[in-house]
């Protein structure tokens, strides 16, 4: 059912297509549409002027301007129109509906199976694992350096990015981190982008 309800709404999508086609006639020319545009901008100017949104001066100019381009648009040469855009059109009403039918029949689509739930929990708890022992590692190092020195502002900021991660959110000793780090980070240290930008993020989401 639901495959005929599918291809009932694609050629309801088409009907203004098939209607442009059923209804005929030739499209208006070129020249007549562009001088209909200049005499529509040609009443405008007028108007604006009578009701003193422009002054004379302005008038003039912008009624030269105008002229120039109905002169302009009075010269252009019409190419007659031979039919095959209308064999175009009639395929296109056609194709479209059966291809997007044909596109969800059963078979069709890439059939690719969910992670099952087991998995992407062992998954997890593996990153968390790995998470665990990067976080070791750094704090034990920062045992060991000066507190105020570049290299452990380095591993402030890297102890603080492990700890949002593996958390899922800014923790407060995360956020110390990241402001500890920036405070002892040399200018061009590719690490003081990271605190300042998590550092943002932390503030804009406790606003």
């Amino acid at each position: 059912m639901i495959y005929v309800l599918m291809l009932v709404l694609a050629v309801l999508l088409m009907l203004p297509l098939f209607w442009s086609f059923r209804k005929g006639g030739s499209p208006r020319e070129r020249r007549e549409t562009a001088l209909a545009i200049h005499r529509a901008q040609l009443d405008e100017l007028a108007k604006d002027l009578a009701d003193s949104r422009i002054g004379a001066q302005e008038y003039a100019g912008a009624r030269l301007e105008i002229e120039r381009r109905v002169l302009n648009a009075d010269g252009l040469t019409e190419v007659k129109a031979d039919g095959n855009a209308r064999n175009l059109l009639l395929v296109t009403i056609v194709a479209v509906p059966v291809m997007a039918f044909l596109l969800y029949l059963p078979g069709n689509t890439a059939d690719i199976p969910s992670e099952p739930h087991a998995q992407w929990v062992a998954r997890q708890q593996a990153e968390h694992q790995q998470a665990e022992i990067l976080i070791v590692a750094l704090r034990a190092s920062l045992t060991t350096l000066d507190p105020n020195s570049p290299k452990a502002s380095q591993a402030q900021a890297y102890l603080a990015e492990m700890l949002a991660e593996d958390q899922g959110e800014f923790t407060p000793e995360s956020i110390a981190l990241f402001k500890q780090s920036m405070r002892n980070a040399p200018a061009d240290a590719p690490w003081r982008r990271l605190d300042e930008r998590r550092l943002a993020e932390a503030q804009a989401m406790s606003q």
